[in-house]
């Protein structure tokens, strides 16, 4: 199971490179910035509720 979060990081962190790569005003960069705020906004509130469910 150790492996599956490493290929995550691994994926991310070269989607993350191709991205930085596209051209400022891209559709497909805001897209993609768009979809990582949303990832990184989901990812926050499933930590506050395990937070929540550890300190209750």
């Amino acid at each position: 199971m150790k492996a599956w979060p490493f290929a995550m990081g691994i994926g991310m962190a070269a989607g993350a490179m191709a991205t930085m790569m596209l051209p400022p005003h891209s559709k497909t960069k805001r897209m993609v910035t768009k979809a990582a705020d949303k990832v990184e906004d989901a990812a926050t509130q499933v930590a506050e509720k395990v937070l929540d469910e550890i300190t209750s």
